[in-house]
């Protein structure tokens, strides 16, 4: 059965482009293997959050944009029954990014390279 934490934190695909995210950012605290266990989509998001020692304005940011072009994704496999690879989905995280930063998100912009 697919839940909102398994298309956010637990599906194999969704996995990989949170290993790509923590690869581009250098944030390693984004990589799955580093997440809290957690059952329930908002324990994981508060968990990744959250974290002692990180900007949580800029991480909360990043992580609405990725559960949303996930989602989008997810629609898109589902109903249009057309999926993009990897690659072609962390090319639209990173033009949503820089779009959001070119609309006021200061925050985020701490995060990107």
């Amino acid at each position: 059965m697919e839940t909102a934490h398994h298309l956010l934190a637990e599906c194999r695909y969704t996995k990989q482009i949170w290993k790509l995210i923590a690869q581009w950012l250098s944030q390693g605290i984004l990589q799955p293997e580093q997440w809290t266990r957690s059952t329930r989509a908002i324990d994981w998001w508060i968990g990744i959050t959250s974290t002692p020692g990180t900007p949580r304005k800029a991480y909360r940011s990043l992580t609405l944009l990725i559960m949303w072009e996930l989602w989008n994704e997810r629609n898109s496999r589902i109903f249009r029954h057309k999926g993009s690879p990897t690659t072609q989905l962390m090319a639209k995280i990173k033009s949503s990014a820089n779009m959001w930063i070119a609309a006021g998100a200061r925050d985020l912009a701490a995060l990107l390279p």
